[in-house]
Formats: structure tokens, C-alpha cells, sequence
């Protein structure tokens, strides 16, 4: 991925409460910032802003607009933006790519037409946005040269409700939302500053990766023609006011219930229908299961592009690994192998330390590339192989000496730091009971060894 400083999502839920995409889509992005930040990225994600904030800059931003007659009123639907500009500016970036062909083109143009409205919930153009984003903002260009580069601007988007936009309440969900997340891009102590002057720091964190639900993309819309007015009123330095660099679309994720005996052993109530609990509340799932349970299946079940339903198996599957884990740290872990090394004496132990180095270089790969399923897989795999280590270790030598017991716990301290994006309250766990100082997430893992020939 580029090294994009600002990571935010967008979600057909934002704000009341979340459903199972919802969460899988926080959990991606959230996952994703938390690897960064081990790499010593300084990455900012979604923080919460305040209504009055944003409230004051939409005002600001609306005078400027209208000085400059970039706003007209409709009788009985308040302000809107006038958009005709920014299509202009699309047609004329279409107009100006090199090495694309005819075909991808003409698609480019096609979804023009289309986008007039994104609150209109029509077919053809929700087909079109989710073809759209889920390529990344291009049409069919597999075999075109050159990235994908497009500009698109929502059509007479609604500003604000009544005659005066100052008026409490005014300024319409839309454009608050847009506005909300650029100016989250600001540093908290600069966000009640003056926004003519404030505003020319928002770039800092810009262009930014984006995590949208599947459907929901309209939303980026909104925020690239925000973007490109508030470039034109002077509150945006960015050459061409362009908010968004990278895109990420999930699927929806469902899950389905299976028919439990008992939910007992969770610790929470079953459904009396299913004997488990509701697979569509995210509430009573974090009850049952726990919150690193729900995240590290989200995270599990599927690629992010996948839409996604199944049995709630996968909950008992991620918490049965949890369980195993929890049970193997408190059994073989005592907190005194802070500093330990896998030494490399012994061939057992070389292996252990290969699969180590194999673990974070492949996990490292998958959240490069947003592949949190595969993160998920190589964080189990390294847990198989630890106890594998052990297994063979006891066959060999009927114990484990002082180096296999360091080896053991070096092996788990990685474990805990592969886990720190994917289940954060287990990993902290590990690691303590590891011996060590400090977060597994401060930094990603170090090699530790070459590793061993199969």
C-alpha cells in the first residue's frame, strides 16, 4: 500500500449502531493502522469530531462558496452545490489519460452520466458506483496503461436545509459527514482555529485509504466534490482537491445460526431457538464470545472483497484458537524469558526460529496488501508450529531444557506481536506472560534467526 498517513471508513451505519459489515470494516481498517504504527508510521484513523466543530467549519465553508456563486438555493430543498465545474474538470481528466483504451474510455464517460445524485438510490447507478469502487475507480483497464486515475464529482449535492444555513441544524447530513472526515485530517488543537489558516495544514494526511462497505460507496462521492470545493475555496492545499488515493470495498458479512445444545460455556444466554446467540447482534456476540473473538473472525472468515455469510462456527473456531492459546501461555509462560533468543544449537530450534522468520515475512506481505484472512491464517499456522516445536522437542528429549523453554517463549513473544493488529487484548496478554516490556504492537518482530532449510 502507499504510505497513506489517514485511514477512515465509511459506513451505511455511521453513528447509530453497528451491524456485523460495519464491524468488519472498522476491524479491516483498524488492523491495518495498528500494523502501520508497528512499522513507526505516524497513521491517524477516524477520530471523533465533535458536531460543533464541524458545524463551524461547514458554515465557513458555505460563505466562501457562496461569495464566490458556487452555491444556489431550490425552492424547498435549501442550498445545494453547484457541481457543473467539477464535471467539467472530470470530463477534461478523462480527456487528458494517456495509454487507456477506447473501451475503458468510454465506460469512464458512461459512469458520468450516472452520477447526478448519489442519494438516488437507483439500480443502474448503484451498479455503477460498486463496479467503480470496487476496482478501484477504473473500468475495465486490465490491459491500459498507465494507473487508473479518475476524477469524479456528485451532481448538485444538498448543502444545507432552510433560507439561512446558519440556522442550528442546518447544514445537511451529507455535507456535515463529508466535512467531518477531512477535517478530522487536522491535528485536534487546530481544529478550532481560524479555517482559512488551519485549512492549509489538512493536507498533511492527505490523500487518504479509504474503507468502504460494500454499497456504500456513493459516500465517497460526497466527499471527493467537499474536497474539490473546499480546494476552490481556498481551505484545501491540494493540487487537485483529490481527498482519496487507495479504496478498499468489503463485502457484507452475515452469519447464520447453527442448532447448540448449550451456550453456557460462553457465559451468555442462548437464543431459545438456536441454543446460541443471535448471529445478527453484534451485541450479544461480543457478550458470548468476546471482543478479540469477533474481531479475529471478521477478520478470518473471508477476503475483504468477499461478501461473506456462514454458520457461527467460525466464532467458535476463532475462540477455541484464543482458548488453546490462553491455555499454552499460562501452562509454559512464567514471565521470566524477558530478552530470551531462540539459539540455534539444535536443529529443532533452528526450525522454530525458520518458522518465525516465515510467519512475519508472509504476515508482513498480507497486510501490505490488506489481506487480513491471510494475516489471520499465518498468525494460526506460527501457533501450530510452536506446538509442534514442543511436541517434537518432548519426543526427542522427554523435556524441554532451559533453551527449548526459551525458544518457546521467544516463538509466542512473535506470536503476540502478529497478533497485536488482529486480536490486540490477547496479544497484550501474551506478551506480558512472555516477559516482555512495552505493547507487541510498539514495533513489528525482527527476524530472529536464518530461516532452516524444509
Amino acid at each position: 500500500m502507499p504510505g497513506n498517513p489517514y485511514v477512515f471508513t465509511i459506513s451505511a451505519t455511521a453513528g447509530g449502531d453497528r451491524d456485523l459489515s460495519s464491524l468488519r470494516g472498522e476491524a479491516i481498517a483498524d488492523a491495518h493502522v495498528r500494523y502501520r504504527r508497528t512499522a513507526g508510521d505516524d497513521v491517524l484513523f477516524e477520530p471523533e469530531l465533535d458536531a460543533t466543530t464541524v458545524e463551524r467549519w461547514g458554515r465557513w465553508l458555505l460563505e466562501r462558496l457562496g461569495a464566490a456563486d458556487a452555491i444556489h438555493q431550490r425552492a424547498g430543498e435549501g442550498w445545494r452545490l453547484r457541481c457543473g465545474k467539477l464535471h467539467e474538470e472530470s470530463e477534461r481528466r478523462l480527456g487528458e489519460l494517456s495509454g487507456w483504451s477506447d473501451k475503458a474510455l468510454a465506460g469512464q464517460r458512461e459512469l458520468l452520466k450516472h452520477v447526478d445524485d448519489p442519494g438516488d438510490s437507483g439500480s443502474e447507478l448503484e451498479q455503477s458506483l460498486s463496479k467503480l469502487a470496487a476496482a478501484g475507480w477504473k473500468v475495465d483497464s486490465k490491459k491500459d496503461k498507465g494507473p487508473p486515475v479518475v476524477h469524479f464529482a456528485a451532481g448538485d449535492m444538498p448543502l444545507a436545509s432552510g433560507d439561512d444555513w446558519q440556522a442550528p441544524d442546518a447544514l445537511h447530513p451529507r455535507f456535515s459527514a463529508a466535512l467531518a472526515l477531512l477535517v478530522a485530517t487536522l491535528p485536534p488543537d487546530r481544529r478550532d482555529g481560524d479555517p482559512a489558516v488551519a485549512g492549509a495544514e489538512l493536507a498533511a494526511r492527505l490523500p487518504a485509504l479509504a474503507v468502504v462497505g460494500d454499497g456504500d460507496a456513493a459516500a465517497l462521492l460526497d466527499l471527493r466534490t467537499i474536497a474539490k470545493a473546499l480546494r476552490d475555496a481556498g481551505g484545501l492545499e491540494l493540487p487537485d482537491g483529490e481527498p482519496v488515493d487507495s479504496v478498499l470495498v468489503h463485502g457484507t458479512f452475515k452469519l447464520r445460526a447453527v442448532k447448540r445444545k448449550s451456550a453456557a460455556a460462553n457465559g451468555a444466554a442462548p437464543d431459545p431457538a438456536t441454543g446460541s446467540p443471535d448471529p445478527s447482534d453484534p451485541r450479544a456476540l461480543i457478550a458470548a464470545h468476546g471482543d478479540d473473538t469477533v474481531r479475529f473472525a471478521l477478520l478470518h472468515a473471508a477476503a475483504p472483497a468477499k461478501r461473506f455469510a456462514a454458520t457461527d462456527d467460525v466464532l467458535g473456531y476463532a475462540a477455541a484458537f484464543l482458548a488453546d492459546l490462553h491455555e499454552l501461555a499460562a501452562t509454559r509462560l512464567d514471565g521470566a524469558a524477558a530478552g530470551a533468543r531462540i539459539e540455534r544449537s539444535d536443529a529443532l530450534r533452528r526450525r522454530l526460529a525458520g518458522w518465525c522468520d516465515v510467519a512475519v515475512t508472509r504476515s508482513a506481505v498480507n497486510h501490505e496488501r490488506l489481506e487480513l484472512h491471510r494475516a489471520t491464517r499465518n498468525a494460526l499456522t506460527l501457533f501450530a508450529r510452536i506446538k509442534d516445536f514442543e511436541a517434537r522437542v518432548t519426543a526427542d528429549r522427554g523435556e524441554l531444557v532451559a533453551a527449548d523453554r526459551d525458544a518457546l517463549a521467544t516463538a509466542l513473544a512473535v506470536l503476540a506481536q502478529l497478533l497485536a493488529p488482529l486480536a490486540p487484548t490477547t496479544a497484550g496478554e501474551l506478551w506480558r506472560r512472555a516477559g516482555r516490556d512495552g505493547s507487541p504492537g510498539d514495533a513489528w518482530p525482527s527476524a530472529q534467526r536464518e530461516p532452516a532449510a524444509a
